[in-house]
């Protein structure tokens, strides 16, 4: 299949193209379309018909959707909402992935986990509501124009190449400063608090094959909400400590006042059952492979994949 990648440049974008190829497609990825442009995108899926648009062209840092929601909402949102014209415009309209956040939910309870794609969206941040609203956009487009669309609610993902202003690589970052004798200890916030993390790799595999499952009818039309998580949930101070292993240095801590979130649920965890059973996806890659991977680049020992910087595109 051809599949037009919006965001192809950023950190999830360069793993979909890679897993993408891999998987023999051809992959689209029009240098400079800019998704707020709505006209340019017109242009670029009339010219170049894609079967599948791999939508992760987004405000992908909650700090800078905060910082300026009007840009947020007008890429994440208005983005969207070009894109689904110009699909809506094709002669034979395209299936189209978007990927979302599973920030939708909120702050949940322990007695609400693992959440399912059935628990209330309850967004709290400029971030999370950009991402709600593009949810409801494209899921607005699917059952108005029977469109085949699936929206991710992807949970928390790391690998190499990811910008260091995300919890992993910022931490990887910070143990490097420490063995390299540069800092005395390594500032975090709240350690204790549980995420559900996968590998950017198994999320881009993900992504792949409900791409595949779009276009083979496993996925109907009408619109389908589905979460990409491994369904366990790890301690920030379980990865940091394999960190810290990994570079050979002991995990002298600070909490700095200034990372620390208060109002950070203790932990969220999501249920992966739906794509498990659609797809008979799994997240298969250990933490402790990440860990590495992630280490190694931010070392410098080794060329793991992608090294891109990302300002838009999907996500965590």
């Amino acid at each position: 299949m051809r599949v037009l990648v919006t965001g192809a440049s950023g950190f999830v974008g360069g793993w979909l193209t890679r897993a993408l190829t891999d998987a023999g497609h051809e992959v689209l990825a029009p240098e400079g379309l800019d998704v707020t442009h709505g006209h340019d995108v017109v242009d670029a899926l009339t010219e170049l018909a894609p079967d599948a648009v791999a939508h992760l062209a987004a405000v992908a840092f909650a700090p800078d959707a905060s910082s300026d929601p009007g840009l947020a909402f007008e890429t994440t949102i208005g983005g969207t909402i070009n894109v689904f014209e110009a699909v809506r415009q094709m002669p034979r309209p395209s299936a189209v992935l978007v990927t979302g956040s599973s920030e939708v939910y909120g702050a949940p309870g322990p007695e609400e986990l693992p959440l399912r794609e059935t628990a209330p969206v309850r967004p709290r941040t400029a971030y999370a509501l950009s991402k709600a609203a593009q949810e409801s956009v494209a899921l607005a487009y699917a059952a108005r124009e029977g469109l085949r669309v699936c929206v991710t609610r992807s949970f928390n993902h790391a690998g190499p190449g990811q910008r260091p202003v995300f919890v992993v690589p910022a931490l990887a970052e910070r143990v490097r400063a420490a063995a390299r004798g540069e800092a005395a200890s390594i500032p975090t916030g709240n350690l204790d608090v549980r995420r559900d993390l996968t590998d950017v790799r198994d999320v881009a595999d993900g992504y792949r094959r409900l791409l595949e499952a779009l276009l083979d009818g496993t996925v109907p039309a009408g619109g389908l909400v589905i979460n990409v998580c491994s369904g366990r949930a790890v301690a920030i101070r379980a990865v940091l400590e394999e960190l810290c292993r990994l570079a050979g240095v002991e995990p002298v801590v600070t909490v700095d006042p200034g990372l620390v979130r208060p109002d950070d649920a203790p932990e969220i965890r999501g249920d992966a059952t739906r794509i498990e059973r659609l797809l008979g996806w799994r997240a298969t890659t250990p933490l402790a492979t990440t860990l590495s991977d992630v280490w190694a680049s931010v070392a410098g020992s080794a060329e793991v994949g992608p090294e891109r910087e990302v300002e838009v595109g999907d996500h965590r």
